[in-house]
Parts: C-alpha cells; sequence; structure tokens
C-alpha cells in the first residue's frame, strides 16, 4: 500500500490539437509535490496523464497502488491558458469520484480549484490547497496522519468541509466526516527560496517514452524545467491574480 498516489488532470489526448502536435512534458508541478512529500517521508507514487488514454488508466493505478490519500494537481506549468481548466476540471471531478469510490481520502491543487475551491469540495474532494500546495500539503498529512499535533484551522492555505478521526493503523485511510464548516485561512505567503524545495522526483517518469515520442515526431528530444514562478505581466484573461 502506498502513503499517496498523484496524478495530474491534464490529459494531452483530450486536446487534440496538441496530440496532433505531439510535444508532451511531464508534469513538473506534480512531480515537485511528490518529491517534497518523500522528502518529509511519505510513500509516493505518480499517474502521469500527460500520455493516458483516459481516466480509467488512474483507476487502475489507484488499483494497482491502493494509496491512503489521492492528491490530484491541475499541473499550471502545463498548459498555456485558462482556457484549457474547462475539461481539466471535468477530468479532475472524474477523478475525485474514482478516488473516493475506492476509499482514499483527496486532496485537490491548482489554479481552477484555488478559484471554485467550493465546487470541488462539493464534487467530493476532501482537502483543497490554495494557491502553491507543497508547504500546505506537507502540513495537511501530518496533521492527518498524527505526525503533528496541528489542527486543521491552523493550516495557512487549506479549505476542506470534512472533519477527519486518525486512523488506528497506519495502513489504514483517516476516515472523513463532513461537517458544515469550510476553511479558508490567511492566503499563506508565497514560497520565496525555491531552492529549499527538493528536485522534482524525475525517477517517477516514465522518461525514455517521452525521449521516444519526441524522437520518432521531430527528430530531436525536449524536457522541461523552470527557475522561477510567477509572471511579470498583466494579462487580463490569465491566472497571475492566483499565482503573481
Amino acid at each position: 500500500m502506498m502513503d499517496i498516489l498523484f496524478g495530474q488532470s491534464y490529459y494531452l489526448r483530450f486536446d487534440p490539437k496538441l496530440w496532433a502536435a505531439m510535444q508532451p512534458y511531464p508534469p513538473l508541478g506534480t512531480l515537485y509535490a511528490a518529491s517534497y512529500a518523500r522528502s518529509k517521508g511519505y510513500s509516493v507514487a505518480l499517474f502521469d496523464a500527460m500520455l493516458a488514454e483516459s481516466e480509467e488508466e488512474w483507476g487502475a493505478a489507484l488499483d494497482q497502488h491502493r494509496p491512503r490519500f489521492a492528491c490530484i494537481f491541475e499541473d499550471n506549468f502545463n498548459y498555456l491558458s485558462k482556457m484549457c481548466l474547462l475539461r481539466m476540471r471535468e477530468a479532475a471531478f472524474t477523478m475525485i469520484d474514482m478516488a473516493k469510490a475506492r476509499g482514499c481520502a483527496v486532496i485537490v491543487c491548482g489554479a481552477d480549484m484555488t478559484d471554485h475551491a467550493d465546487l470541488y469540495l462539493q464534487r467530493g474532494a476532501d482537502f483543497v490547497l490554495l494557491g502553491e500546495g507543497e508547504l500546505t500539503l506537507g502540513e495537511l498529512l501530518d496533521s492527518l496522519t498524527g505526525k503533528s499535533s496541528q489542527p486543521l484551522h491552523g493550516i495557512l492555505g487549506l479549505a476542506t468541509n470534512a472533519e477527519y478521526r486518525i486512523p488506528n493503523t497506519q495502513s489504514s485511510a483517516p476516515e472523513i466526516h463532513p461537517s458544515s464548516f469550510i476553511l479558508h485561512p490567511s492566503h499563506r505567503p508565497d514560497i520565496r527560496d525555491l531552492d529549499s524545495l527538493p528536485f522534482p522526483a524525475w525517477d517517477l517518469v516514465d522518461v525514455p517514452r517521452y525521449r521516444k515520442l519526441w524522437r520518432e515526431r521531430h527528430g530531436y528530444y525536449s524536457m522541461n524545467m523552470v527557475t522561477t514562478r510567477g509572471c511579470p505581466y498583466h494579462c487580463n484573461w490569465c491566472a497571475k491574480p492566483i499565482w503573481g
């Protein structure tokens, strides 16, 4: 049994134009979150939706790893504009349903989740990470597993409408009990020292598959990296107000 199965809701297959262009990149934001969780002592696995055929492969990954927590990222490093979000929201809703049906506690994170936390909570997500997710995720996991005594209302950048009960064994998921409250604490400050985060968990990615697709289609191989977060521009239609 795995502690956390990470996945992202961007399926290249669902975007005919970009699927035809075939320039796939691994889910960098999700890899950062997985690496951070692993650095805190949690076992992690990755479902990479970028090259998946459908959400059914997410279901297969859930059955394979049997995680206590299903952590679904929108992965903001991989889409070109917020116009992609509606399809990603639909995929995330399906992924939430599949994880809940298997008894997982569901954590979601992304720009659309931050904008519309209430929609994701109503759909079945137990916790929404607002803004940058790594630090909030770490504190949430420690609280849920009993590694810390920090209460949910003390975690910055967290929205939830669930109460929880610490499990009796390390192998079982926390019991989630719906309640009437939703927490929207103060926005967690941006992470100023990005070097404090561990490198992305590249070992979770099927890099040879990416290399093969790039070389077959384009004759060369490209991978993604990020050296900063945020954007200096002010486009009215963008998600910049969320991410800074």
